[in-house]
């Protein structure tokens, strides 16, 4: 072999193993972050003679939802269980990677009056 093709031999193999460390790096992050389950909690609160709802991550508020989403205006949930129910939807969402938005549709389809 001439000293050009060992060094291009040498070049692909350090490519490949950089590959291979960097794809198995990438697994072990998806399997811990599998793992390490957050606690996702649903609240529901009063707000402006209606419902809104907190979808709470680990003790932190990570949505914050004081109108009914996916609908125009600014309305409110009715009742506290309508409100608890969407919530519960979007932090089901969330907790399967989707992304955690609702559509007058979705809320329509769940008889959430208030959407119509």
């Amino acid at each position: 072999m001439t000293k050009r093709n060992i060094i291009i031999a040498a070049g692909i193999a350090v490519l490949a193993l950089a590959f291979f460390a960097w794809k198995s790096g990438q697994n072990k992050i998806a399997q811990k972050s599998d793992s390490d389950m957050l606690a996702v909690v649903v609240e529901p609160f009063e707000i402006n003679g209606g419902w809104g709802y907190k979808v709470n991550v680990d003790g932190h508020t990570y949505i914050y939802q004081d109108m009914l989403p996916g609908v125009a205006g600014h309305r409110v949930f009715r009742t506290r269980e309508n409100a608890l129910r969407v919530g519960n939807v979007v932090a089901d969402k969330l907790t399967h990677h989707k992304i955690p938005a609702m559509t007058q549709q979705e809320l329509i389809n769940m008889k959430i009056t208030e959407a119509e």
